[in-house]
């Protein structure tokens, strides 16, 4: 009774702890949180995102035939889209100051004001009574002569000029590229805001699926084509990619497992415990790293399937030695303790040893897979076991299964061998041939496979605005006169840039940085226009102006006015500057940032970057940011890779205590490596930052069947055929399954992760085949020979 009710106060644990991990459970799809945080190039590219990407603003693409129905479209959805309060806080479909010039008036007071003294002392000089009638003259005539729309435009209401001190300064150049309409119109862009923050992904998603019905409400024409992306449809697409992949990747593997399992010993019900006892080591180990980790990344996604496929293995040892055993459970249990405890020690050291990198999304990998190694050699032997012996005496005791009988036949045994012969000759010939694969540290490695988000920005980029040549630069400090310092520094260097040749254009937040300096002597300066209104709007008047054209010079004045008794540094607040500022500074809790682009000459990105990247300074690109994990990453898991090499020799000299068997481990593991460089050379593979991390892996992984080979060897006096006829199926269930595990997670939707499991499959059959078929024969022949 005891028994029973310490296993249900057990159970009853157990679940409240999976509830309340799962619930936790939440994606974090910011891809530089996988890289090195200490790189120059992920530290800026994060500052960017954080700070000027716009977490609840969704970027709606209209792209018609023609600029008459792009127009058309683009209003109507506008309209649906306003109507929706409880979605959208505002859609905005044109410039704010094309609805509200008004505002505009703002932003031009701000930029005057920022000026330098002297030009500020050159507006009040060209407004005294004794120069006004000049200067509107000049106005005239630059009405009369210009060819430029915009610059008549804005001369029809600023008589006196004023913005044209700011063209002197490149403040009013590249007006004309538009960020809401191509230059012919047919595409154009809406900017959404959804009305509440996203609490998580699930409200993400499930916004996203309103706008996308608000949308097809609109009942727009076929020919207008829709795209959606911008912060919310990426977190929308790669979370619920990051989620399908999870749930998909684990299930399939279950399905392989039992498939697996079933052709092999047609055992109904110990196929049942066993696929209990993954889905009880997932959701334990799920609803640890609910408990633990505050976000899953897109690789730590993959844990489920590789979780399933190595747990599994203690499983597959277990019930192949309970096979024909007679004894008690915990007899058993003292039985399969050795080998486990070997392999789940090794393999969940290995990947708990991914936190030597400076890779957060690996060491997240090597946490989640650690732990559920772990928790799954606990449940299989405390667990499993127990249950295997009783309830399974009566299919103990049934004739072995074809395959059974197949694995342990002396003709089995010899096709595996000439096949790893084969599979050896092959690979090692196609690396001599094709040299060693490739590397790709480029941006595609980091995005998902298929993502319309993507596919839609790629297509804003096209024919709206392109940065992917661009670099972008970010400065921050703790202060607006921190920022301005370091902004004139940048300035200054990229001006001498420009000057060599290995700049084609910049443009830094420099121009309409707040200058507290400036600020404080020009607003004196500029107070006593206030009283001279009346004179200057009469003058207009006079001159020829409508009334109306004075609008904007007394809205201006009138902002310096009421600036008056605020203490600079002082901020433009209103709509239409907030639209304009939001992607160029940010601004909040001590710390302040801007933004600027730069037009690198081709192969001058690196030393430009050298240059003008300092303290509190960066240049960032995606482009760059690949360039820099080129010349890290490697290197670094190179580091890793020997550290790893030297704690395993150690351990299996110590498990081994002989100098031919380590001899023959590490030639093992050694041809292993080679035959998977060959193996991606035959197909073409590349290596990039992720699968990579597959030599890590192997260590841990695929070394378990050497380990077990040479162990069986040792206890059956170095019988060659013993040992295979012993190991030759558990190893097969085994490989079967972490590959199943690996290969499952190939067709992720994220481009890394499906690299990483791709790699480790082929690496892991690769190995089994040479450490059951190829490592007994040479033990064979090493002791052969020493006899």
């Amino acid at each position: 009774m005891r028994f029973k009710v310490r296993w249900m106060l057990l159970a009853v644990a157990a679940a409240v702890f999976i509830a309340t991990g799962l619930s936790r459970i939440s994606f974090n799809v910011d891809i530089l949180k996988l890289l090195p945080t200490h790189l120059p190039q992920v530290e800026g590219l994060s500052l960017f995102l954080e700070h000027f990407a716009q977490p609840n603003e969704l970027i709606v693409t209209i792209e018609a035939g023609t600029s008459e129905a792009a127009e058309a479209a683009t209003e109507t959805l506008a309209a649906h889209f306003a109507k929706q309060t409880s979605l959208v806080k505002r859609a905005v479909a044109r410039a704010p100051w094309e609805s509200n010039p008004s505002e505009f008036a703002e932003l031009l007071a701000f930029l005057l004001l920022n000026q330098p003294p002297e030009k500020v002392r050159e507006i009040t000089a060209r407004l005294a009574p004794e120069k006004a009638a000049a200067t509107l003259q000049d106005t005239l005539e630059k009405l009369t002569d210009s060819i430029s729309p915009q610059e008549v435009a804005l001369l029809s209401y600023d008589p006196y000029n004023l913005a044209g001190t700011l063209a002197e300064s490149g403040l009013m150049s590249g007006a004309q590229q538009s960020e809401f309409s191509s230059a012919d119109g047919t595409f154009r862009v809406i900017y959404l805001e959804a009305a509440q923050p996203f609490s998580n992904y699930k409200a993400n998603i499930a916004w996203m699926q309103e706008i996308k019905k608000v949308a097809a409400a609109a009942a727009l024409p076929a020919d207008v084509r829709l795209g959606f992306t911008g912060e919310p449809a990426f977190v929308a697409d790669i979370s619920g990619s990051m989620e399908w992949d999870m749930r998909s990747s684990g299930f399939v593997t279950l399905l392989i497992i039992a498939l697996i399992f079933w052709a092999c010993y047609r055992r109904l019900r110990p196929l049942r415990d066993l696929q209990a006892m993954l889905v009880l080591i997932f959701l334990l180990t799920l609803a640890t790293a609910g408990v633990f980790l505050s976000e899953l990344t897109v690789i730590g996604v993959g844990c489920a399937a590789i979780m399933i496929g190595l747990s599994v293995d203690y499983g597959y040892f277990v019930y192949q030695r309970s096979l024909g055993h007679h004894g008690t459970a915990r007899e058993l249990q003292k039985l399969c303790v050795q080998n486990i405890a070997w392999t789940s020690t090794s393999t969940a050291a290995v990947f708990f040893s991914l936190n030597l990198s400076s890779l957060p999304g690996l060491s997240q990998l090597g946490n989640l897979v650690g732990i559920g190694v772990i928790i799954g050699a606990l449940v299989m032997l405390t667990i499993f076991a127990p249950l295997t012996l009783r309830f399974h005496h009566e299919e103990s005791a049934r004739p072995p299964s074809v395959i059974e009988r197949l694995f342990e036949s002396p003709r089995f045994l010899r096709a595996g061998f000439w096949l790893s012969v084969a599979m050896v000759l092959v690979l090692v010939g196609t690396l001599v041939v094709k040299g060693l694969p490739g590397m790709d540290f480029s941006a595609r490695t980091l995005r998902p496979r298929v993502s319309d988000a993507y596919t839609a920005l790629d297509r804003l980029q096209e024919r709206l605005i392109s940065d992917r040549d661009l670099l972008s630069l970010i400065v921050r400090g703790q202060s607006e006169d921190e920022v301005l310092a370091r902004l004139r520094t940048a300035d200054a260097k990229l001006a001498a840039a420009k000057a060599r040749g290995e700049i084609a254009s910049f443009r830094t937040a420099l121009p309409v940085w707040p200058g507290a300096e400036n600020q404080r002597i020009n607003l004196p300066a500029l107070q006593p226009l206030l009283a001279e209104l009346p004179r200057l709007q009469q003058a207009a008047l006079d001159a020829g102006f409508k009334e109306e054209a004075f609008a904007l010079t007394s809205a201006i004045v009138r902002q310096w006015s009421a600036w008056s008794v605020q203490s600079p540094p002082i901020w433009p607040a209103n709509e239409t500057s907030r639209w304009i500022f939001r992607r160029i500074a940010s601004r909040g809790d001590g710390e302040f940032l801007a933004m600027g682009m730069i037009q690198p000459v081709a192969g001058h990105e690196d030393a430009i970057t050298a240059n003008v990247q300092g303290d509190g300074t960066w240049l960032v690109s995606w482009g760059q940011l690949g360039r820099e994990l080129k010349r890290v990453i490697p290197a670094e898991f190179f580091r890793l890779i020997m550290v790893l090499a030297a704690i395993f020799l150690v351990i299996v000299s110590i498990g081994f205590r002989s100098v031919r068997a380590v001899a023959l481990f590490v030639l093992t593991t050694g041809l292993v490596l080679i035959c998977l460089a060959g193996a991606m050379s035959l197909f073409g593979m590349t290596w990039n930052f992720f699968n990579l991390a597959a030599l890590l892996l192997l260590l841990g992984t695929g070394t378990d069947y050497s380990i077990l080979l040479l162990l069986a060897l040792k206890r059956n006096g170095g019988d060659a055929p013993a040992a295979q006829r012993e190991l030759s199926l558990v190893i097969c269930l085994c490989v079967s399954s972490a590959a199943a595990g690996f290969g499952t997670i190939s067709w992720a939707n994220h481009a890394g992760l499906a690299n990483l499991g791709l790699t480790c499959a082929m690496g892991l059959l690769i190995d089994a085949l040479i450490s059951l078929f190829l490592l007994p024969h040479a033990w064979a022949l090493l002791h052969q020979r020493r006899n």
